[in-house]
């Protein structure tokens, strides 16, 4: 949603996590009830800009997936960039049914400048939902520079009540991989950039501290969503009467013999009328899904006794001919006046909560209420009927599931109660380890922990045999480096297997195998930050055959050793030019791109030449004019990153010992 309309863009949800032009998606968390790896894989793409090679040769997370125990393990190799984390502590709810998404964008030449954008969506982070659902989402988004600004004060509240919500429910999942450090001990690119979208949404909720403005946003972590309706109707639409009230939603109470009205359809029709905010006549609408609208379809007779009208949810122009089955949650009420094509006074509530009592009744609690999340907003600029001349409203049906044309439902066969919410087992909770770390040497490699298990587990090797273990606790890997390996362990008198991620020495995440590169291609790499590199470069080509490159040592350097020299200088000079222009926000982004890509590049002809002059070719690098003034020495914490990264790069060719450039005996 943006300031010129209270509905978003006619997208599919995955078309939200486009960034927004010059902006690259930084990090982002979701939490959900469902989700599957087609939808995360899409959205991750447009999100980051990397296709799915890319990303994993990157090895870097840009969303964190929080989701309902009962959603089968989502793999990072399966949907490079995403983690999907599991459940760590006693679910404090029934379901994890809230939909929610906040995404952090950094601009690609100004890194000072970023935007965050807020999703509420009414469907799940499943391919269904691009396909078959008809579903709602509401959006907003913050632009960094606007913080302070009196048009983004009520963004800027309804953000930092989700972010809270957000925040409080990490404290329930295993968030180590995120933050785990790699063999060498530092801080991965995930971890900075999950850390640098924190900051900002830090910085956007110190800014609302005091402000008596309500947010649109509410969850029912406290109280259920209905016993907080009443109020946000007032403080979003004001404290009127309306005649007319439309509810849909994608289930409703169990099918059941009752031939009365769905209980919870009542009670918020009561709890709306003894607040004042419905006529006493007021037009009642209930939307289904005619062929699965469970207690709607036994209540038919108390509902005609009523006056209310059932009838079949619509699919909105933007969604396409495609049919599709009603999955959004909602209520909309308004004024109607048959005189006049104005939509007066609306509100409309949309969320994950289903018309039920666990849904949107009850208030979240372990084995009872489910973790629901919404908004409740006043929309503008709506109206029944479009007139001609008026090209900037929009019409209710045309942004809800909403439809007039054809009469209410009168016949009950032509109904089916259809399914229930379906029940499903725990498929995937936070195993012992979140993750390990690779470490080799010329004999082959092992993994390790730097964490603390959470209780027993087997690792299984690439046979499913559980992996030996030395004198020293390293699991022997007799096999190449993995992206991830599976554990096994037992929770009660259950077996439980999930994959974690493997963390390499740059501190990558499930990344894959970095091929040796030449010093060209390294640059070639470089060159394109702090933009992600263009898919030919995603994952380098075999090296190229190398001619014998040889030098002697004394007298005048070989054409080799001069091809060497003057490519190596060309190098140390773009980097200086490169780096020295470079904001402090990308700074560590910059040191760990620099460290990776160089240390591809220690096998390439032009390293190897050059360390035979006995020179250290990198030397240039530390002096002050090679270097941005905020990382000029040690002094600075850039400075340091700076220079560990520089020594590591120098143990990796080899030239750590050798003489600077310049030096004198």
């Amino acid at each position: 949603m943006s300031d010129a309309s209270d509905f978003p863009p006619a997208l599919s949800l995955t078309q939200h996590f486009t960034p927004p032009e010059g902006y690259a998606g930084t990090f982002g968390w979701l939490c959900g009830y469902s989700a599957d790896a087609a939808f995360l894989d899409d959205a991750v793409e447009r999100f980051t800009g990397q296709m799915f090679s890319g990303r994993a040769n990157a090895g870097t997370i840009a969303l964190a997936v929080m989701l309902d125990p009962g959603n089968e393990q989502i793999r990072p190799v399966e949907a490079p960039g995403i983690l999907h984390v599991g459940l760590c502590k006693q679910a404090p709810f029934k379901l994890l049914h809230a939909k929610v998404a906040v995404l952090g964008f950094q601009h690609h030449t100004e890194p000072h400048n970023w935007q965050i954008r807020l999703l509420v969506s009414t469907g799940n982070w499943t391919r269904d939902s691009l396909e078959r659902s008809l579903d709602l989402v509401w959006r907003i988004d913050l632009d960094g520079a606007d913080l302070h600004a009196l048009r983004s004060e009520q963004r800027r509240v309804d953000l930092s009540a989700a972010w809270q919500m957000l925040h409080w429910l990490r404290g329930h999942f295993d968030f180590r991989a995120l933050y785990g450090t790699s063999g060498a001990g530092k801080a991965g690119q995930s971890h900075l950039a999950a850390d640098r979208v924190e900051s900002w949404l830090r910085t956007v909720t110190a800014t609302v501290h005091g402000t008596t403005l309500p947010p649109r946003y509410f969850d029912n972590r406290m109280q259920g969503l209905l016993a907080q309706l009443p109020t946000m109707v007032r403080q979003q639409g004001g404290a009127f009467s309306r005649n007319y009230l439309a509810m849909g939603s994608g289930f409703y109470e169990s099918a059941n013999d009752a031939t009365c009205i769905p209980g919870v359809l009542k009670k918020i029709q009561v709890a709306l009328d003894e607040a004042d905010l419905l006529t006493a006549k007021a037009e009642v609408d209930v939307f289904v899904n005619p062929l699965a609208c469970q207690a709607v379809h036994s209540g038919m007779p108390g509902l005609q006794r009523a006056g209310w009208s059932v009838r079949a949810a619509a699919t909105p122009p933007a969604f396409g001919s495609a049919p599709r089955e009603l999955h959004a949650k909602f209520i909309f009420s308004a004024n109607y006046r048959p005189s006049s094509d104005a939509c007066l006074r609306p509100w409309l509530y949309l969320g994950s909560g289903n018309l039920t009592e666990p849904g949107i009744v009850e208030k979240m609690r372990t084995g009872g209420g489910n973790l629901e999340a919404g908004v409740v907003f006043a929309p503008q600029r709506l109206v029944w009927r479009r007139a001609r001349g008026q090209p900037s409203v929009q019409m209710v049906s045309e942004v809800l599931p909403v439809q007039w044309q054809e009469g209410g439902i009168e016949d009950v066969t032509t109904l089916s109660p259809g399914g229930n919410m379906p029940e499903r087992p725990v498929l995937f909770l936070a195993p012992p380890l979140a993750y390990l770390v690779w470490r080799e040497n010329e004999e082959g490699g092992w993994l390790a922990t730097d964490v603390e298990a959470t209780g027993e587990f087997e690792l299984l090797d690439s046979a499913a045999h559980p992996c030996p273990v030395d004198t020293c606790g390293r699991y022997i890997w007799s096999s190449a480096q993995p992206r991830e390996v599976v554990l096994r362990w037992r929770v009660a008198d259950k077996t439980l297997i999930a994959a974690v991620p493997v963390i390499d020495e740059h501190g990558r995440i499930a990344g894959t195998p970095l091929l040796p590169i030449e010093l060209e291609e390294a640059w070639g790499l470089l060159l394109r930050f702090p933009l992600p590199p263009d898919d030919d470069d995603d994952v380098p080509g075999d090296k190229r055959q190398r001619g014998n490159k040889k030098d002697g040592h004394g007298g005048t350097p070989s054409p080799a050793a001069r091809y060497c020299i003057r490519s190596m200088m060309e190098l140390i000079e773009n980097i200086a030019t490169k780096q020295t222009a470079l904001r402090e926000p990308n700074w560590q982004a910059w040191c760990h791109r620099l460290e990776q890509c160089l240390m591809q590049a220690a096998g390439s002809d032009v390293v190897l030449n050059f360390a035979r002059l006995a020179f250290n070719p990198l030397s240039p690098l530390w002096q002050v004019p090679f270097r941005p003034d905020f990382a000029a020495t040690s002094d600075s914490p850039a400075g340091r990153t700076y220079e560990e990264a520089l020594a590591r790069i120098e143990e990796a060719w080899c030239v750590n010992e050798l003489a600077a450039i310049g030096a004198t005996a």
